[in-house]
């Protein structure tokens, strides 16, 4: 009996050294917070899915070539403040926003989320992707989640993509959390940078 436990001690040892030796070693994540982030018009995935929209559409019809676009990537409280950017203030650019829901069960974007975004975005003419597998966030390297946070990105007319702005709203903004007066407080610094 001994022996066995020996042999069975031995033949974990070895094992434990072999994962040790043979894995690979992890790799070291490189904080992007102060590098300007800037990707290419072809980064972008190819095809969208508009709330409200039952067909795709094609990158070459949603971002117009040679024209400045402003895209704002956000979850669902911040992105119920930043649709009210054009009722605050006169923007001479066009703009979509995109629904960061990628980290979302896969029901609860099946079934809940699409419903939710249509109310959301209801009475606006601002297209807004459903970004359901995170394409578009991959795309620009996003990987803030936060639901209060929203994210600001200028495509230029030569297609590259950049990062401009990150806001926050207040928590639970969806349900009334923000006066009218908050809401412009908070897009106030995203216009200026428009001007």
């Amino acid at each position: 009996m001994g022996n066995l436990f020996k042999v069975v001690f031995l033949g974990l040892v070895g094992f434990a050294l072999l994962v040790y030796l043979t894995a690979e070693k992890p790799k070291q994540i490189v904080s992007k917070d102060n590098v300007v982030n800037v990707v290419k018009y072809e980064a972008l995935p190819k095809v969208y899915e508009l709330v409200g929209k039952n067909n795709e559409v094609t990158r070459e019809s949603l971002f117009k070539e040679n024209q400045k676009t402003l895209i704002v990537v956000g979850n669902h409280d911040s992105l119920v403040v930043v649709k009210e950017l054009t009722n605050y203030f006169k923007l001479d650019i066009p703009y979509i926003m995109v629904a960061n829901i990628s980290s979302a069960p896969w029901f609860v974007k099946k079934m809940f989320i699409p419903g939710k975004l249509e109310d959301l975005n209801e009475g606006t003419n601002i297209p807004m992707i459903y970004d359901f597998d995170g394409d578009m966030v991959n795309a620009l390297n996003l990987t803030n989640k936060t639901k209060v946070k929203y994210f600001a990105y200028i495509l230029t007319k030569e297609g590259t993509v950049t990062k401009i702005y990150e806001g926050s709203v207040k928590e639970n903004a969806l349900d009334g959390s923000m006066t009218e007066a908050e809401k412009k407080a908070v897009l106030e610094p995203l216009f200026n940078l428009l001007k």
